[in-house]
């Protein structure tokens, strides 16, 4: 038995089986319901918003809510793939305790969306992306009174998001906003910028490093026990090597850049006595030297 459809439609198909919003429909022309295929009537009044309804119908709200959204979906990622604007995700940056929200469009290894795909795992998911040699590459939930639930979630295989289909519906499907994003990390452009700087500058130091490295005359390998800890400054201004080494005293074989020198006092705590005391003068001990000038930088070990 039909039942009086209280709500309103977001989306109909129109004859050519696209899905239009109210604002886009023409009045006189014949529109469906995107669940049941039944008609629908378009009312664009002066006094209420456009909107789509039954005159009867036994569809349920959230039935038809999710349906349209998927459907919104595959259409506006078709849309792009004829040549059309991207559509776009509205995530949370994913730098740490950043609260902006930025805009990703769709990847271009994507070519084309699937509603209801059977992923590996052998769940569905409502709508996947699909790459290459036609491999779902992720994935689309469509939330309208359901989450994923944890099962789902922990074994679906793939990235994936959800987004809210009233949501999905008002924008077309060329916005989608993530309530819950388990995508791979996306930045702001604040933090883009940042990141992309800092690993210009780890990477110069690397280089940097391996640089001074290299200038070494003798092999690294020649002497296992040792390490380049940093490239720090010597006392006369000149970049250069720290070494360290495991343990108190320098293994043998002892690279030449490893010196030794003497210390005219020193003190120990003496743990029983609970106080400082002295010890022998002229005491050895280990220093990197500059692999420049020879100036003693630190001891590492």
């Amino acid at each position: 038995m039909l039942e009086s459809a209280s709500f309103r439609i977001p989306v109909a198909r129109d004859s050519k089986g696209r899905l239009v919003s109210p604002e886009d429909a023409v009045k006189g022309r014949r529109y469906e319901c995107p669940s049941c295929s039944g008609a629908v009537v378009l009312h664009a009044g002066e006094k209420k918003r456009r909107h789509f309804h039954h005159h009867a119908s036994a569809c349920a709200e959230e039935t038809v809510l999710h349906l349209a959204a998927k459907q919104l979906i595959v259409q506006a990622i078709e849309a792009w793939i004829a040549g059309g604007p991207s559509p776009v995700f509205v995530r949370r940056c994913a730098e740490p305790g950043c609260q902006a929200t930025t805009r990703q469009p769709l990847p271009k290894k994507v070519v084309r969306a699937v509603p209801e795909l059977r992923v590996r795992s052998g769940h569905v998911v409502d709508v996947g992306l699909v790459g290459l040699a036609d491999l779902p590459i992720a994935a689309i939930e469509v939330l309208v009174s359901h989450e994923v639930d944890g099962e789902k979630a922990f074994e679906l295989g793939l990235p994936w998001i959800e987004v809210e289909a009233a949501s999905v519906c008002e924008s077309g499907g060329r916005v989608l906003v993530a309530v819950r994003d388990r995508f791979l990390p996306w930045l702001c452009d604040e933090h883009e910028q940042r990141r992309g700087q800092a690993h210009r500058e780890t990477r110069a130091a690397r280089e940097h490093k391996s640089a001074l490295v290299r200038s070494l005359p003798y092999r690294l390998d020649e002497f296992p026990a040792y390490r380049i800890a940093d490239v720090v400054v010597c006392p006369h201004g000149h970049d250069t090597l720290l070494f360290e080494w495991d343990g108190k005293q320098p293994p043998w074989p002892r690279p030449p850049h490893v010196v030794a020198h003497e210390s005219d006092e020193d003190a120990l705590y003496d743990a029983p006595a609970k106080r400082l005391r002295s010890v022998l003068a002229f005491r050895r001990r280990w220093a990197s030297a500059c692999i420049r000038c020879g100036a003693r930088v630190d001891a590492r070990r």
